[in-house]
């Protein structure tokens, strides 16, 4: 492989993960502010959630609802970044620990490769 080859795969690779790395941050921000507008933004056109083992697939503006909806009633006292995959290049997967007054919850987070773009394709709240 040719030396500007290599460069130019370094450079996807690093701006990749640089991308993800801000997606990261919204979400991570998104959850700790108990803030649906901030995670919908980043949000596939459809994508399945599940809070508490209900599942259903959603477009992106009826989950952002169910979230805010989640949220009212279950304000983030603290959150916790447990791992990060990012084995497989076209998916990454996020698992936080979440606290509320109420409860606590584990949240996981599926993010897919749209066209050099993630994306939220699954999220689930249990």
């Amino acid at each position: 492989m040719s030396l500007l080859k290599m460069f130019i795969l370094t450079m996807v690779m690093t701006l990749q993960s640089f991308v993800v790395g801000d997606i990261h941050a919204d979400i991570y921000n998104g959850l700790k502010n108990s803030n649906s507008k901030s995670l919908s933004k980043h949000f596939a056109s459809t994508l399945s959630l599940s809070i508490d083992k209900e599942e259903s697939v959603y477009s992106k503006f009826q989950a952002e609802l169910v979230l805010t909806d989640f949220f009212r009633t279950n304000k983030t006292t603290e959150l916790k970044h447990v791992q990060k995959v990012t084995g497989n290049p076209n998916n990454k997967y996020l698992i936080y620990n979440l606290k509320t007054a109420k409860k606590s919850y584990r949240i996981f987070v599926k993010l897919i490769d749209n066209n050099g773009n993630f994306n939220i394709s699954e999220l689930r709240i249990e």
